[in-house]
């Protein structure tokens, strides 16, 4: 802020109005000294009045600012030139390397997640698909098979990530009628142990009674990562004889 007399105030305003570097607005100016803000270099002829050429100027954006003076008069200032904001390629790089070792860390718990609600996606699908071939088999009065399909028609021998099916009638039934089919599935690999017959060892047929077809001895699948990484996650669904289930975690892939 700097005080000048009015007398020195009409060639210093003149300068200021006609200049790149300078916006001013005034509403009225008294007789008395007169306060505002320099914003920018002064042109020559605002550095006249005594001692004013030793006071530093006050370089600032000034973006309709105003200011009361003592006797209710007003005086604003803008700027036309702003400064110009950006990034160094000191800063630039810091962020990327910030967002390389975030990446690093982040990329591999998140595989983790995905992995593990894919396996837990498809225990929890299978084992439902078993609870609903046993109840409609009884709802229905006729048998109902569950099996692997990767045609999503018929019973194939293929892993259980390529999706089953739920129809109606004995595994080798010519155009079932189907009441269920999924979609394969990633991010993990599929077992059954009980193989004695490709197919007949990976499908389930229920009676309208809610008991397994005769001939079931029970079978395990077997479901592991894709990735060795998390074998950690491997889940077991035991069928027993009799259509129950359970789910174990052996903790290790037992997949060759």
């Amino acid at each position: 802020w700097t005080k000048w007399p009015m007398s020195a105030l009409p060639a210093c305003t003149a300068a200021l109005k006609t200049s790149t570097n300078f916006g001013l607005w005034w509403t009225r100016f008294s007789a008395e000294p007169v306060r505002f803000r320099t914003v920018g270099i002064l042109p020559p002829a605002c550095r006249n009045p005594p001692l004013f050429h030793r006071l530093p100027a006050l370089v600032s954006r000034c973006n309709s600012h105003t200011e009361p003076m003592k006797n209710g008069d007003v005086i604003r200032c803008c700027s036309y030139r702003r400064a110009q904001a950006g990034f160094t390629l000191v800063e630039l790089m810091v962020v990327i390397t910030l967002l390389a070792i975030v990446t690093t860390i982040a990329v591999p718990s998140w595989r983790a997640l995905q992995t593990r609600a894919a396996i837990r996606s498809l225990v929890n699908d299978y084992t439902l698909s078993l609870y609903f071939a046993r109840s409609e088999a009884v709802r229905l009065n006729s048998p109902v098979t569950l099996c692997p399909s990767n045609d999503g028609a018929t019973c194939t021998d293929s892993a259980l990530e390529n999706g089953w099916v739920v129809f109606i009638g004995l595994r080798n039934a010519a155009a079932p009628l189907l009441l269920q089919d999924t979609m394969p599935r990633t991010l993990m690999r599929s077992r059954f142990t009980a193989a004695l017959n490709a197919v007949a060892g990976r499908s389930v047929t229920f009676l309208p009674n809610g008991q397994p077809l005769g001939n079931f001895a029970g079978t395990t699948v077997q479901v592991c990562p894709d990735l060795a990484t998390f074998n950690a996650m491997s889940r077991d669904i035991v069928i027993n004889r009799t259509g129950r289930v359970r789910i174990e975690t052996p903790g290790v892939c037992n997949i060759p």
